[in-house]
């Protein structure tokens, strides 16, 4: 009997599987309607989304595609080509800028005597120093560093061997000065053999020569075109445009390259009629202000030109028009065809989200969309009140500007401007039922 009796109690303190299963499954139950209910608060009152006003500045761009016009003529050679002149330098009529090479082998010759004459001219100038001031060279020394390093970080691979050479001129002229090295005359004379070793095995190449004076460009870096400027000048926007598609560059074949006298070129593009508006002034005639012409994917470099001509094919929705510039490099003189983006100003403000942009009616309600007398303005959170601060409306004196997503807004207490937002505010770009003055 005692047995039976302590079984029982037993079973009784014991829970039941099917009990302990049933609090499982309810505890998981309440935990569903909890994150449901949590979901469903925030689908039904939205937490407000802010962002902070920030300055910016934005180019008014035009997006186009044209041809560069040079003063141009061909310098006549071909065969086995080796360059004494790099693209775009200035070079004298008459200099050598190429050779003739009988073979393969000659152009070997050629780079190992003009890389023995650069360490000979090196060498020499480290030997000229004068001065002894240890911080001066110790200067030198770090900015030849950093300029190299700020090359190979911004890609210009091609200025990086002058930045190396730069470097070792400085640190032979620091040698000189502590005494570390009292002169390189035996390694000139060495180097000095060398090259003279090596001139006697190139012979004497065949001479190509500049035929005027300008600016040199190779053969194997550009082409032309297979039209004239006049020929090119002369067509509408749709003839063009019609040019351009029909890829119009061509190989300098037969030449060694060519020589572009004067500094002087003219950029003829076409783009969308909307863009080319950008181009004319408000009297309809060309801008009188420059204009900042890039070439991107080619250089980094901007480059300040005038427009000279725009001619406005409403019926065909395209625009021509005619760049004159005065500033010239490497890089633009081995441009024939190219795309172009072409800068007509820039603009500077507050950058908010538009759609953070609301429209209040003269009874202060807010409007579902823009209306000539609605007043536009966004919600700033002050504290932890919501505040109504007005913007510009758009109009001739307050064009829209946009980036993307966002637009400009001109900062409180700009001259001519209402607006009174002010910078690092936090505009409220989405909330729950906002107006003026309510507690967030």
């Amino acid at each position: 009997m005692a047995d039976r009796a302590e079984k029982s109690r037993r079973d009784r303190r014991e829970p039941h599987p099917l009990a302990v299963l049933a609090g499982v499954l309810a505890a998981f139950l309440l935990l569903a309607a909890c994150y449901v209910g949590y979901q469903a608060l925030h689908i039904l009152f939205p937490q407000n989304v802010y962002e902070t006003a920030l300055p910016a500045t934005v180019s008014d761009n035009v997006e186009a595609d044209g041809v560069l016009l040079f003063d141009e003529v061909y310098v006549s050679g071909s065969g086995t080509l080796g360059y004494l002149a790099a693209d775009g330098e200035r070079v004298s009529a008459g200099t050598a800028v190429a050779e003739i090479y009988s073979d393969a082998s000659q152009a070997v010759l050629r780079q190992q005597l003009t890389q023995l004459t650069e360490q000979i001219d090196l060498l020499q100038r480290s030997q000229n120093t004068t001065s002894l001031q240890l911080d001066t060279l110790l200067r030198e020394r770090s900015a030849a560093l950093y300029d190299m390093m700020d090359e190979l970080d911004a890609g210009a691979y091609d200025e990086v061997s002058s930045g190396a050479n730069a470097y070792l001129l400085a640190q032979n002229k620091l040698w000189i000065a502590t005494g570390d090295s009292a002169n390189f005359t035996d390694q000139v004379t060495a180097l000095t053999q060398q090259a003279q070793s090596v001139q006697a095995q190139l012979g004497n190449p065949t001479q190509i020569t500049a035929p005027q004076t300008g600016y040199f460009v190779r053969a194997s870096s550009s082409g032309r075109l297979n039209a004239g400027a006049d020929d090119i000048l002369a067509q509408d926007p749709a003839q063009l445009k019609a040019y351009l598609d029909s890829n119009p560059t061509l190989p300098l074949d037969g030449c060694a390259g060519k020589i572009v006298s004067g500094f002087t070129w003219r950029y003829v593009g076409v783009c969308s009629a909307e863009q080319g508006q950008k181009l004319l002034g408000q009297n309809g005639k060309p801008l009188s202000s420059s204009v900042q012409i890039r070439f991107p994917g080619q250089t980094d470099r901007s480059f300040k030109a005038a427009v000279s001509e725009v001619t406005i094919d409403e019926e065909q929705g395209l625009a021509r028009f005619v760049l004159t510039c005065n500033v010239i490099n490497g890089d633009v003189l081995c441009l024939n065809h190219a795309a172009a983006r072409i800068s007509v100003g820039e603009s500077t403000g507050l950058r908010i989200p538009a759609s953070a942009v609301h429209y209040l009616k003269e009874d202060g309600t807010e409007a579902e969309t823009q209306g000539e007398n609605y007043i536009p303005g966004v919600y700033v959170k002050y504290g932890n009140i919501a505040r109504f601060c007005k913007i510009d409306p758009v109009d001739n004196d307050h064009p829209l500007v946009t980036d993307g997503d966002y637009i400009l807004v001109l900062p409180k207490g700009t001259d001519g401007s209402v607006s009174q937002v002010r910078l690092y505010d936090e505009i409220i770009v989405s909330g729950q039922n906002l107006y003026d003055g309510k507690l967030l």
